[in-house]
């Protein structure tokens, strides 16, 4: 099952076919994957995109109903992330080094690249022990309340101002992160933009060519904030005082390793971000309610009509007005 709403489908429907269709993504990823894992990576990539669809969804659910939701997802993915955060780490300090040039800091790089190989094989065998089994079980226990997912309205007003809200907080996100340059609110927009890229994933269907360039370039970015936080948590580990993975002057050397690839990083992020977010958030939903009414006429399902936004043209009706045609010399 993809992970696309369907414009043909009441959005109710729409919503539970790609829910469900992640639970069982997810269970499959972590009940005997080849790679325990690739089935880690894969299950937690699933608890992201449900979480991500629920706050699309948000104004068309019940306060209760998306709190819950939300916490029990987000519960499941927290019982794997011991074991995906020491990948994660692994990987990143092989990134740094791969991408930054040799000599500074490289006798901490080696020391931390065994002690993470340990962490990761300790967390493997936790993984092996509990967490899978408990996270099958609660994935079970949260099928039947997405199997019965209703939003009211069940069109795509709901959908329409989860999305504008989501956009509106990481644009305010963006440029909070560049003003004060705090890595914590860095974190906060990485977040928001993954949701971004999700919900223009999930809404694709709906003009393939525009949205899939959307969703391309705000997985880009995504990728980009992702290894910025990488190398924050690296420059965190090699400064936690019961550590000693070098002498201070060969910390000092890694921690300027690491701060000449932020800047790169950085600079790449503020560009894409610019780019991605310079659109208002009322127009851009209204945008996107727009395209996805004129997708699901050409469906030939009954849609909510789009709210007209400034620039922004709701098209209602697919049919031709064959009136106004012969009226005005065209084809009858």
């Amino acid at each position: 099952m993809s992970y696309q709403l369907d414009p043909a489908l009441p959005i109710s429907e729409a919503l539970r076919s790609v829910a469900l269709g992640e639970l069982d993504l997810a269970h499959t990823s972590l009940a005997a994957p080849p790679d325990r894992h690739k089935g880690v990576h894969s299950a937690r990539k699933c608890f992201k995109r449900l979480r991500s669809l629920l706050v699309l969804a948000r104004p068309g659910l019940p306060d209760p109903l998306f709190a819950s939701l939300n916490a029990r997802v987000a519960r499941i993915g927290k019982g794997l992330a011991a074991a995906h955060d020491a990948h994660a780490l692994f990987d990143a300090l092989n990134a740094l080094e791969r991408n930054t040039e040799p000599g500074l800091g490289d006798g901490p790089i080696e020391a931390m690249r065994s002690w993470l190989r340990e962490r990761r094989k300790a967390a493997e065998k936790n993984l092996e022990q509990s967490s899978a089994s408990q996270s099958l079980e609660m994935l079970l226990e949260l099928r039947p309340r997405f199997a019965s997912l209703v939003v009211y309205p069940d069109d795509f007003t709901p959908i329409s101002k989860g999305l504008r809200l989501s956009y509106y907080r990481a644009r305010e996100q963006f440029k909070l992160a560049f003003r004060s340059k705090d890595p914590e609110i860095l974190h906060d927009w990485r977040k928001s933009v993954q949701r971004h890229w999700r919900h223009m994933q999930l809404l694709t269907p709906c003009w393939p060519s525009e949205l899939g360039a959307r969703t391309e370039a705000a997985r880009g970015l995504s990728q980009t904030l992702g290894d910025d936080h990488d190398i924050a948590n690296l420059m965190h580990l090699a400064t936690t005082p019961a550590m000693a993975f070098g002498s201070p002057e060969d910390i000092s050397g890694f921690l300027k390793r690491c701060k000449i690839r932020l800047k790169e990083l950085r600079k790449d992020a503020k560009i894409r971000g610019e780019r991605l977010f310079v659109e208002k958030p009322a127009p851009f939903a209204g945008r996107i309610h727009a395209y996805w009414t004129t997708a699901a006429v050409g469906a030939l399902k009954p849609v909510a009509p789009a709210h007209q936004d400034d620039n922004v043209i709701a098209i209602n009706d697919a049919r031709p007005d064959l009136k106004n045609q012969t009226k005005f010399g065209g084809q009858s």
